[in-house]
Order: C-alpha cells, then structure tokens, then sequence
C-alpha cells in the first residue's frame, strides 16, 4: 500500500507545463495602444505587403509593420507559443507567448516598451 501511494505522487507529479493561453490580435493591439495612443499599424500595397510571413524561416500567419513612438517594428503572429519562440530564437528577437517582435533589439526605446507593455522577454 505504501509503495502504492509512491507510484501514485510520482505519476500525477508530470513534468509537463500547461501552456500559457495565447493572446489574440485584439488583445496585443489593446496593450500597444496603451504603450503609444498613437500607434500606427503600416499596411503595404496588393503587390506588396509591409511584412512577407513567407520571408521568415519559420513563416508566421500574420505579418504587422507597426508604427509606435515614430520607429517601426516588425509584429509577428503565430497560431503556436512554440513555433513563435523557436523563430524569436533564429531571429534573436523579444516573444510574447505567440508574438514575436523583430527589429527591438538594439533600440532602448522599443525594447523597454515591449517589455513593459507586451510583457515581452528576449529569446536570445
């Protein structure tokens, strides 16, 4: 009975971590407006968008060229956290669960600013 009990504590004791829910399009858009009321979100041609998703190595779903305190940044949405954090890393850039922000690092400004408002983390 007593090695019974064991068995039973190490198998509900899984190592696996629920994933974090991700945040929707609305939801990011929310928290920049919040960071820069006057955030601008930069829509390419027909011909050309602003951001190719197919340009990245590991293709995002959507592609967002964001205009927020008068420099651009590259808004990238994945469906998955793994798939955004495994790109964040290719492309050492900041993740937010499923978001990934390229063209941050180096500019003090917008690294603080996806920190503090997109609860962004380096992934390099």
């Amino acid at each position: 009975m007593k090695y019974f009990l064991i068995l039973f504590l190490f198998i509900s004791c899984d190592s696996k971590k629920e994933p974090l829910p991700n945040i929707t399009q609305g939801e990011m858009f929310s928290m920049a407006t919040k960071a820069d009321p006057n955030m601008k979100i930069v829509i390419g041609t027909m011909q050309k968008a602003a951001v190719t998703c197919s340009d990245y190595k590991i293709a995002c779903k959507t592609g967002y060229l964001v205009r927020i305190k008068n420099m651009e940044i590259k808004v990238l949405y994945y469906l998955n956290q793994d798939k955004a954090l495994e790109s964040a890393k290719r492309l050492r850039a900041y993740v937010s669960k499923n978001w990934v922000f390229d063209d941050v690092r180096g500019e003090p400004i917008l690294e603080r600013l996806v920190v503090k408002y997109m609860d962004a983390k380096p992934a390099f």
